[in-house]
């Protein structure tokens, strides 16, 4: 995220706080989280390993991003909007499964799309910046 515009810079902040801040919530209290995506404890035994393995990728990716240099950068956003993408179709298909409700398939999906789009504006906004600076 170094030697980024102040508006790239934010873009990849608000990504940062919102794939960490859930995760660190998910690694610290499983148990709540599943309770509020509608997952009860009862049927999914696995669920708070599973969770916790999730967050920790996701603040290491964070992580990541937050010191990553302009050489990686983009490699980094390709890899979170590849993951937001995935969490997106996988809720898709739960619900249609019949895994989750409407609702708690459209929170999932939120929830992945609110790291979603400040790191898909930040890396259009880095492209064309690079593109613009090899002309």
């Amino acid at each position: 995220m170094r030697n980024q515009a102040w508006y790239v810079a934010a873009l990849i902040g608000i990504m940062c706080l919102i794939r960490f801040g859930l995760s660190a919530i998910g690694y610290v209290d499983p148990h709540w989280l599943m309770q509020q995506l509608g997952a009860p404890l009862a049927s999914n035994l696995q669920m708070p390993y599973i969770i916790r393995v999730w967050a920790i990728r996701d603040m290491v990716l964070a992580i990541l991003v937050a010191f990553s240099n302009q050489a990686t950068i983009k490699v980094l956003l390709f890899a979170c909007i590849a993951i937001d993408l995935t969490d997106i179709w996988s809720a898709h298909l739960s619900g249609l499964e019949g895994l989750f409700s409407a609702t708690d398939t459209w929170s999932l999906k939120l929830t992945a799309i609110a790291a979603l789009l400040p790191e898909s504006i930040a890396l259009a906004l880095i492209m064309r910046n690079s593109s613009q600076t090899q002309e």
